[in-house]
């Protein structure tokens, strides 16, 4: 339930000390289920690690959190709006066929123009990609 949250969080710990967006200037890295915990441990991100705390915001996103708004607004204001992908971690997640209506409603229901949250849909990734 909540073992791939913490290690995909301590992995990008891990990315940023090791010095990766620096290293690899045009590397880009997504990040499954919305960034993990960072976005909620932000405080501690930019109190501890206040040398280190932008290269958290290089990341990509995605979507993939089951539908929960709220979380879903935060990592948006966390990673920033051209930096969230859409995803729905399809099939897993609600089996047998996975979350997309869910993760699609978070997104409709988030407080954005229909702008944004075309960028979330496909306006990010097609910038992405190019």
């Amino acid at each position: 339930m909540f073992s791939w949250e913490y290690e995909l969080s301590q992995g990008m710990l891990d990315l940023v000390n090791a010095d990766i967006f620096n290293k690899c200037p045009n590397i880009k890295i997504i990040v499954h289920h919305a960034g993990a915990m960072i976005p909620f441990f932000a405080g501690r991100i930019d109190n501890i690690m206040k040398d280190k705390k932008d290269e958290f915001k290089k990341f990509y996103v995605d979507t993939a959190i089951l539908g929960n708004t709220k979380a879903l607004e935060l990592a948006v204001s966390y990673f920033g709006i051209d930096q969230v992908l859409y995803g729905t971690d399809a099939p897993f997640g609600i089996m047998p066929n996975g979350a997309t209506k869910e993760i699609e409603s978070a997104i409709d229901e988030l407080p954005f123009s229909s702008d944004e949250k075309e960028k979330i849909y496909s306006k990010n990734l097609r910038k992405l990609l190019m």
